[in-house]
This record gives structure tokens, C-alpha cells and sequence, in this order.
């Protein structure tokens, strides 16, 4: 279950002035595990990121308030205690402001019990807040900053427990966790400008999965964004460009070159793009053929990004409700999926061999059977935390049977 869904019991969160002391602990000390894409480079001191679910875990022992020293602006950040049993001992979440340009200097103090082995903070929000095109450009991004912490009392840093898998996700907004803490009343002005406030990766069936199946994260997701093309308004570049090319999802520095080098790769990619092609459009939809050798593509340039790896793609789709023409008639989450399915065994029958077996495609209904549209929709359409989990809970034995199977 995700920490957040918890009432905190000894972690206090705290919006502080600045830091008027030493750190402890720095960005690229090796007691610190990041999950996601972080850029490391720019700065010896600082590292960031805008993607939804990136994460840095560390061990503790002791116990003490430590305080950690980050800059957001429009980011949501969820920070949790745990103890040697996986058991929670507090979670919050906090906030940078919402307001300007600038990112905001921000102190997170925690107070951390005797018995506490490990921290993690994890970032919620999506990187573009106002949208990966013209919104973002206009309006600013989205972003993390996280500068380093320090301890007091006996509390000492120490590496964290190693999870036994890797899991990354690729997706649009519902992969990101988009309008999870919302509900339907929540629309217009108010979706669009605060609409951020409700993220939250970490309720989404990424989150989930990561703890049903003791795996590190990494998602790389953004509303609106396709294979081929992205829904009106958000940009040209599709989610394949800035997998393939980008560090970050909003600033082009650093490129992306692979995986650090001695970085973890993941056991299980798996793949939810193609809504935003197919849906959004007035019935305009790509070319079948573009679509699939597109996506097919897509899946070698994975492969090949993690060679040496044994790596398998899970390709997802679907994941709608009888209710959502209802809010939207131009968006219907299975309208892609027979097409995603063709993309699939194509890329299987051309390849064959060893590619080929570490693919598979899995179809989530959109008749009822898992997402109702019934107490299970959040803000914008999408899927709250009983949604996400019911996804979740339907995706889970087959991410489960493919990391049994390596």
C-alpha cells in the first residue's frame, strides 16, 4: 500500500527559512539510492529532477531530526519513515509554491524514532504542470531540487536496503499518476492552474506496483504525450523523443545517453503510449501503418538502450471506464489497443528470437470490469487512488509472473 494513504505518526514536515547551517550529507554521497531520471551533472551540489515518482531512499540508524535542503516550485513531495519490517512509522507530504517563475528555497525537517531504517522522498507531480507544449514554455515547469540534509542527535546516514527489482514505466498522464488526489467537481480554472496540487505517482499503479513487488521505479511519463503525436496543445515532441534523448522532461540539458555507467537497468519496461494518438484528435487518426512500425521502433530502441541487459517490455493498454465518453466523447482509453496489439505481434513476428520473446502486450478492459467510472474517478477524468489500485491490482500478477519468470 502507498505511504500515502496513511495518517502520519511521528514525521513532521516543515516549511522553514533557509539554512543557516552545515551539511551533513551531500547530493553525491554514496548513501543516497535515486529511482528515475536525475540530472547529476549540472551542479557537484544539487541534483534535480521534474519526472512524477523519482525517489531518494537512505538508511538511518539512530535517531534525531535530520533536515534536508531542496527548491521546487509547483512540486509536491511525499517523505516517509520505515522501519526494518516495512512498516511505516510516518509519511507526510509537502509543497513548494505555486506562484512565479523562480523555484523557492525550502528546509523539510524530520523527525526520525528510534527504530527508523530507512527514508525515502518522493517526488509526485508531474514535470510540465501546464502541459508539455505552449503551457510549459509560457508558464514555466515543474521542478526538484534536492541539495543535500544534516542530522542531529545519534542519527547517522547509512546505505539503503537493495529492492529486489527494477521496474520502469512509460506512459501518459494516467502512468503519471495525473488528478489521482482530485475528484470530479475539481474543473475549469482551477483544474488547469492547481491541477498539479493533485498528482500524485506515488498513489498511481506505478507507485503501487513498486511496493506490491519490492521494486525501485523509474517513470517517465507526462500527460498528453504520445508515440507518433501528442494531443493538441502539447508540443511536437512525443514521448519517445524525450525518452530517448532527454535527462529531464522540460529542459534539453543534459542529453540522455543510457544509463549511468554501474547504474542499475530494470528487470520489466512497461510501455502505456497510443491514447494520446488515437484519442483527442476528431476522429483523425494516425496511419496504421506509421503507428505500428513507430511503436515498433520504440520497443528496439528500449531494447538497445539496455543491451546487455535482459530486459522484458510489458506493453499495456486500456485502462478506461463505461463513464468516461461521459466526460469526454473525443476520449476513449481502448480505442488505440487493437492497433497497440497489432504493434506488438508485428514487432514479434519481425524480430523473432530473443527480442521477441521479451515482449507481450496486456489488454485492461474498459468495460466495467475494472475501472467502474463509479467512486473510482478523480479530477479531469481520470482515475483516482481506488482506480490506480484497481489497475494496479489487475496489472500485478502478470508484472509478478514475468520478474518470477527471468
Amino acid at each position: 500500500m502507498s505511504p500515502t494513504h496513511l495518517i502520519p505518526l511521528f514525521l513532521f514536515l516543515l516549511i522553514s527559512p533557509p539554512f543557516s547551517y552545515a551539511l551533513s550529507y551531500l547530493p553525491n554521497d554514496p548513501y543516497f539510492n535515486y529511482e528515475g531520471r536525475w540530472d547529476k551533472t549540472s551542479s557537484s551540489t544539487t541534483y534535480r529532477t521534474d519526472w512524477p515518482c523519482a525517489r531518494v531512499t537512505f538508511g538511518v540508524s539512530g535517531e534525531g531530526d535530520l533536515n534536508v535542503k531542496w527548491r521546487g516550485i509547483r512540486v509536491r513531495l511525499n517523505a516517509t519513515v520505515w522501519d526494518g519490517e516495512g512498516n511505516i512509522l510516518g509519511t507526510e507530504i509537502v509543497k513548494a509554491k505555486s506562484v512565479g517563475r523562480d523555484l523557492k528555497d525550502e528546509v523539510l525537517s524530520i523527525s526520525v524514532p528510534e527504530g527508523a531504517t530507512t527514508v525515502t522522498i518522493r517526488r509526485l507531480t508531474e514535470g510540465a504542470n501546464f502541459g508539455a507544449g505552449i503551457g510549459e514554455k509560457l508558464l514555466t515547469s515543474s521542478m526538484w531540487e534536492f541539495e543535500g540534509l544534516s542530522v542531529g542527535g545519534s542519527l547517522s546516514l547509512s546505505r539503503p536496503r537493495v529492492r529486489r527489482h527494477y521496474i520502469e514505466f512509460i506512459g501518459a498522464s494516467d502512468t503519471a499518476g495525473y488528478c489521482v488526489d482530485g475528484d470530479p467537481s475539481i474543473t475549469g480554472a482551477r483544474l488547469y492552474l492547481d491541477g498539479w496540487e493533485y498528482d500524485n505517482c506515488d498513489a498511481g499503479y506505478p507507485g503501487i506496483l513498486g511496493y506490491e513487488l519490492d521494486s525501485d521505479v523509474g517513470v517517465a511519463a507526462e500527460g498528453g504525450l504520445g508515440i507518433t503525436r501528442n494531443a493538441p496543445g502539447e508540443g511536437r515532441t512525443t514521448m519517445r523523443g524525450y525518452w530517448n534523448n532527454q535527462t529531464l522532461l522540460t529542459d534539453p540539458i543534459p542529453a540522455w545517453g543510457g544509463p549511468e555507467e554501474g547504474s542499475r537497468t530494470p528487470d520489466v519496461v512497461v510501455v502505456s503510449l497510443g491514447g494520446n494518438d488515437y484519442n483527442h484528435h476528431r476522429g483523425h487518426v494516425p496511419d496504421d501503418g506509421d503507428f505500428v512500425a513507430a511503436y515498433g521502433e520504440f520497443m528496439m530502441e528500449i531494447f538497445k538502450s539496455y543491451a546487455g541487459s535482459p530486459v522484458q517490455i510489458l506493453s499495456v493498454c486500456g485502462q478506461g471506464s463505461p463513464a468516461e465518453a461521459a466526460y469526454d466523447p473525443d476520449n476513449n482509453r481502448c480505442s488505440p489497443c487493437p492497433h497497440v496489439e497489432e504493434a506488438v505481434s508485428a514487432f514479434k513476428d519481425s524480430v523473432g528470437g530473443d527480442y521477441g520473446d521479451r515482449v507481450s502486450y496486456l489488454f485492461v478492459p474498459c468495460d466495467g470490469s475494472v475501472v467502474t467510472g463509479d467512486g473510482d474517478i478523480g479530477c479531469g477524468g481520470h482515475k483516482n487512488r481506488l482506480g490506480q489500485g484497481k489497475v494496479a491490482e489487475f496489472v500485478l500478477p502478470v508484472v509478478k509472473g514475468i520478474l518470477e519468470g527471468m
